[in-house]
């Protein structure tokens, strides 16, 4: 006789499959296939809520499918929405939960022959404590995903096509290479129709090189890229400075030869992170053009 829970994803078939309530799938990866193959059992009648994130680099690597999004418009009855931290996997059919370590991919579901994943789901009542006090944190943290955000994910990790799997590119801290950083929201927000310059490419890719999950307004965009931009050794100490100082090229060579290869000189990248830093930081730096070009810390009285 076969065991109908031999697999964590016949565990969670036969959760879903005769429930008489709404469902929910929580998990930071997501593949269409596996997404399909709990769709074959969920009630249509039940509605579905999809919580998951759409990490640039992740759906770059195939980590996550983007285009789980129409199969649920497909369906009907069905929201996602996208949560930037997610780390929680939870298969939820009314009042039982399915808890542990299974992302909904065919690996994590165990059904990939010996390809797949060791993993656990434990079984419990969404009146757990701990289950309570998660998905309260999924509920303040989470923003509704559109179609518009869906094909943004989606043109952000194609951008990133043939440097995804790079080694060198895992290690490497985030350097923008783009000179034209008062159109980052537009790009990361407005999937772009048609023919792209070589400048929109490359700020493209440095909106997607951010990982900056996609969604985020225009104030909450500034504070990801001023994180981002913090974490760049030249950057904080310009910004720290409780004096007027100034940045040269000279200054900040040290640190940009590192980011030096075909593409980008180490003069390439010095235009680029000044007008970043200018652009996003326009209350505490400004660019300063005499003899040379120079970041100068300086509150800027409006």
């Amino acid at each position: 006789m076969h065991d109908r829970t031999s697999t964590q994803g016949e565990r969670i078939r036969l959760l879903f499959e005769s429930v008489e309530d709404d469902v929910a799938i929580i998990a930071p990866f997501i593949k269409l296939d596996a997404l399909e193959s709990l769709l074959s059992v969920i009630p249509v009648r039940s509605h579905l809520r999809c919580v998951t994130r759409w990490i640039p680099r992740e759906v770059a690597l195939g980590i996550s499918d983007v285009q789980v999004f129409d199969a649920l418009v497909e369906r009907g009855n069905a929201t996602v929405s996208l949560v930037d931290n997610l780390h929680a996997k939870m298969y939820i059919a009314g009042s039982k939960c399915l808890v542990g370590s299974a992302n909904l991919t065919l690996a994590g579901l165990g059904e990939r022959g010996e390809n797949s994943n060791i993993e656990v789901l434990v079984e419990t009542g969404i009146d757990d404590l701990g289950i309570v006090s998660t998905l309260n944190q999924i509920a303040l943290a989470e923003r509704l995903a559109t179609r518009q955000i869906a094909e943004s994910a989606l043109q952000l990790a194609e951008s990133l096509s043939g440097i995804a799997n790079s080694e060198n590119q895992e290690e490497m801290p985030w350097f923008p290479g783009s000179r034209i950083p008062e159109s980052a929201f537009r790009v990361y927000s407005i999937p772009q129709k048609g023919f792209a310059s070589r400048a929109e490419r490359t700020l493209r890719r440095d909106v997607a090189l951010s990982n900056i999950q996609p969604g985020l307004n225009d104030s909450q965009f500034r504070d990801a890229i001023r994180v981002l931009l913090y974490g760049i050794p030249i950057a904080r100490k310009i910004l720290d400075s409780v004096d007027d100082c100034s940045l040269t090229f000279a200054d900040a060579y040290p640190n940009l030869r590192g980011m030096v290869g075909e593409e980008f000189s180490a003069d390439d990248r010095w235009l680029a992170f000044v007008r970043w830093m200018a652009c996003f930081f326009p209350d505490k730096v400004m660019i300063q053009e005499r003899t040379e070009l120079t970041l100068r810390r300086a509150q800027i009285i409006s």
